[in-house]
């Protein structure tokens, strides 16, 4: 059962906030018998208490073979879409040259992206499934994550997208981003946004608070907070675009909002057939963020 999204009046400690390192909680509300949580101090939200590492592995697993990920995977014109949206976005904040490493690649789309803008690039993730979909491709994605990718190989941008809120340990990442990258190299990630419109619509009925999934959240000045404090300078923080479609955000909120699907599932017998296959860049309630790394 859901909760309203009110925070309870005394704070308990739950362990160090990652941003801020204070230890003090507000109970925000409950979904599918999982707490979140809102650091009293610097306002991040997060799950308590978080899974463990194989509980995650095998929930992406399931996914990529009969889940969500499944259905987003045999997507390839929106896969295609997204990618080239990104790369759009990045290119207006950065040239992109030299080598790049795509972390949570999934099946290797931006990956593929890039090759075919002559970037050097390579994938890496954590599902096996999605792994060999890429490699049935021939894209150069291998199983795994960014602290498990063993190489001697500095790199001069590596992106994470929808990634840092699935994370159990979101600095561990970072500093492990930092000591893969050359000097003045830059980290680019998105990740939903706190501070968008449709969480403060929809409040606790927010699509992105994914209980299986999405562990941690942020908005501008959380993250901002988090990279500085990890040696990392700011370049961008802003709203990012995702190509959808329709009836690819009825499949999607069949998961995410039960209620917002019912509503489009009865729409849609007004909107014809063309128009729920026309392909939009939708401002969704998610944020790019462009660092650029400091030298220690």
């Amino acid at each position: 059962m859901e909760n309203r999204l009110s925070a309870e009046h005394n704070p308990e400690p739950i362990g160090e906030c990652p941003v801020c390192q204070n230890t003090k909680f507000k109970k925000l509300f409950s979904k599918n018998q999982k707490d979140f949580w809102k650091c009293i101090s610097c306002g991040l939200q997060k799950q308590h208490p978080l899974p463990t590492e194989s509980i995650l592995r095998e929930y992406y697993e399931l996914s990529y073979r009969s889940g969500m990920y499944e259905t987003f995977s045999s997507e390839g014109d929106l896969k295609e879409m997204t990618a080239k949206q990104r790369l759009k976005e990045i290119c207006r904040r950065i040239r992109p040259s030299g080598k790049w490493l795509d972390v949570g690649a999934s099946t290797g789309v931006f990956v593929k992206t890039l090759l075919e803008g002559s970037i050097n690039a390579e994938g890496i993730e954590i599902s096996e499934t999605a792994v060999s979909l890429a490699k049935e491709n021939g894209l150069p994605v291998k199983a795994g994550t960014l602290e498990t990718h063993l190489t001697d190989e500095k790199y001069d941008a590596i992106t994470a997208f929808d990634l840092i809120e699935h994370l159990i340990d979101p600095i561990t990442f970072l500093k492990t981003a930092h000591s893969k990258l050359k000097p003045d190299g830059y980290l680019i990630m998105t990740m939903p946004n706190l501070n968008s419109l449709s969480r403060y619509i929809m409040r606790s009925r927010w699509y992105f608070y994914i209980p299986e999934e999405h562990l941690h959240y942020f908005n501008p000045f959380i993250i901002r907070k988090l990279l500085e404090r990890n040696n990392f300078n700011v370049l961008f923080v802003g709203t990012t675009y995702k190509p959808m479609t329709y009836n690819y955000a009825q499949t999607q909120f069949v998961e995410y909002n039960p209620m917002v699907y019912r509503f489009l599932n009865v729409a849609s017998k007004l909107v014809p057939g063309f128009l729920r296959q026309q392909i939009i860049p939708l401002p969704i309630g998610e944020m790019m963020v462009v660092a650029q790394m400091n030298s220690l």
